[in-house]
């Protein structure tokens, strides 16, 4: 069982992300006491797998008593229903104080678990389990829970950080191609915001060892958390790149329709745009950006770019205020900043660039 590990800081003390392979079921013994009940909540699209029923098995032998949780995969389970239907389970389930949840799946139903772990019982630990790439360089980490609302996305949560975090790659081998792709959009993100280095390590496509790239993510969103964990700063906010016009687009399109990696590979592309206009990001760098997200087989465009469709749902964005929308734009590649002011015409231009395909103009 060989893991690496990076240390999270939070104000309710520090937590460590373990990476590696095969560090479950066993890598659970270092943070969650014996006897105790335990509430595992588990995506049912990875519940019948051998790793999934390896897990179970171990918890059932650990724990005074078990809580099985099945939580249906996509994005519709972060909702108000869903958060209801889990706590009245787990209520009538007798879940008492002393009891933990142990989140089992992507950053869906680690997101859910997480904000059940916040309020059931006005707080709960959680272990985190991330079975996606999303999961384990992003929602796993730093705190931030919730679910959506009709209106918008993430539009109600609580940040609750873990006791720690497990993310053992074999979940990787049984992951559809088209979910690992859509989680590199978010590996790319950490290149283009906070390390050209690691961008330009995945210039040509996937990289050979996922290890190392899941433990420098998780390394940048560590620093950025634990210097502004409940996103007052602006420095947290700059994890956010390309997500703006991703929540736009996810709320415009429907969550069926676009996986939420593809929707943020979209988004990176327009603050790219949007990034020569405002802040003399080099022509050639937003299209170096472009051109590394298409050799990740990701998409580049989307019809539904449009101003009168997408600002209603951006502009009710948790990163918006009075001030208006906030975005994540670029100076240069590693490189980003918190920005606001940008004119509506400004963003049209943008969005009109990335649709019809043009390239972009200062």
């Amino acid at each position: 069982m060989s893991a690496q590990r990076v240390r999270v800081k939070s104000a309710s003390g520090m937590y460590s992300v373990s990476i590696g392979d095969k560090i479950l079921p066993q890598g659970l013994q270092a943070h969650l006491p014996a006897k105790v009940p335990v509430a595992m909540l588990v995506d049912e699209g990875i519940a019948a797998l051998p790793l999934t029923l390896a897990i179970f098995a171990w918890l059932e032998k650990r724990a005074s008593r078990i809580i099985r949780v099945r939580i249906p995969a996509g994005e519709r389970s972060k909702s108000v229903d869903e958060y209801g239907r889990v706590v009245r389970q787990l209520a009538g389930a007798g879940l008492t104080r002393d009891g933990w949840i142990v989140a089992v799946g992507g950053g869906v139903t680690g997101d859910l678990a997480g904000f059940v772990a916040a309020t059931y019982l006005r707080g709960m630990p959680v272990i985190q389990i991330p079975t996606t790439v999303v999961a384990m360089v992003d929602s796993s980490v730093g705190g931030k829970t919730g679910i959506d609302l009709p209106e918008g996305k993430n539009l109600v949560g609580a940040f609750h950080p873990p006791k720690a975090v497990l993310a053992d790659l074999r979940w990787l081998e049984s992951l559809p191609i088209a979910e690992k792709r859509a989680g590199m959009a978010e590996v790319l993100k950490y290149g283009a915001i906070a390390d050209s280095k690691l961008f330009g390590s995945l210039a040509k496509g996937p990289p050979r060892s996922m290890k190392k790239v899941v433990k420098r993510c998780v390394e940048i969103k560590a620093k950025l958390a634990g210097e502004d964990e409940l996103d007052r700063k602006g420095k947290r906010a700059l994890l956010n790149f390309g997500h703006t016009v991703a929540h736009g687009l996810e709320g415009v399109v429907g969550y069926e329709g676009l996986r939420h990696g593809e929707a943020v590979a979209i988004g990176m592309v327009v603050a790219a745009h949007l990034s020569v206009k405002a802040r003399r990001f080099k022509k050639k760098a937003a299209e170096k950006l472009k051109a590394v997200i298409r050799a990740h087989g990701l998409p580049v465009t989307h019809p539904e770019l449009r101003w009168d469709r997408l600002s209603p749902v951006m502009e009710r964005d948790k990163k918006a205020t009075t001030q208006g929308i906030r975005w994540v734009l670029l100076r240069k590649i590693g490189k980003a900043d918190l920005v606001t002011g940008v004119t509506e015409k400004k963003i049209q231009l943008a969005l009109e660039e990335v649709r019809e395909g043009k390239l972009p103009k200062g």
